[in-house]
């Protein structure tokens, strides 16, 4: 378990900011992403009835796992199930040092405690049962104090819903689907 940790924005610009993998060679450099591997492929978007699945996700990270020795292309899915939660699973390539077989997953959990206020967990499974979990939750009070400046200066701090408020490029498809999810949940909170 990782958290809390209050952020001063809306859950849904949280959530968000969890679905995007393009700001990972930027905001996460030498962590989660390298610069000059910022491409990001076109993703796979899948439609169920408590929400949606994005799979296809991959991208490129210069250590793959707490196992790894060198840098490779990791896939990941997301389970969008809920306004303000999500799910990632990690399967890292065959040179991670992970076990076939093994995959990673993080769960993100928010509590708003405003309309533009909230309170984040995280809930994670590694596949490295040997790695001291300080260095786990060190590593995730990284990634997160990184995020947490890029998501307080967004502006508006509510998610803006309607159709051309913020441009979108081919890598915010998981974006606009999440945006869509609150739409027909006729989600208010958070959002404008």
């Amino acid at each position: 378990n990782a958290g809390p940790y209050d952020v001063a924005t809306s859950a849904p610009r949280i959530v968000e900011n969890f679905l995007d993998m393009s700001h990972f060679s930027f905001v996460h450099d030498g962590w989660l992403g390298q610069m000059g591997h910022s491409e990001i492929p076109d993703v796979v978007l899948t439609q169920s009835e408590a929400g949606f699945k994005v799979t296809n996700a991959q991208v490129w990270q210069p250590n793959t796992s707490a196992l790894s020795t060198e840098g490779g292309m990791v896939s990941y899915t997301y389970e969008v199930n809920h306004p303000y939660s999500a799910v990632l699973t990690k399967v890292p390539d065959a040179q991670s040092g992970v076990p076939p077989g093994y995959e990673e997953s993080i769960v993100l959990l928010i509590q708003p405690q405003t309309a533009d206020s909230c309170r984040v967990w995280f809930r994670m499974a590694v596949s490295d049962f040997e790695v001291d979990s300080e260095d786990v939750l060190a590593f995730q009070d990284k990634i997160f104090s990184q995020d947490k400046p890029v998501l307080e200066s967004q502006q508006p701090r509510l998610l803006p819903l309607q159709t051309g408020a913020e441009s979108n490029v081919a890598s915010d498809k998981a974006s606009v689907a999440y945006r869509r999810f609150l739409q027909n949940l006729a989600v208010t909170f958070g959002v404008c």
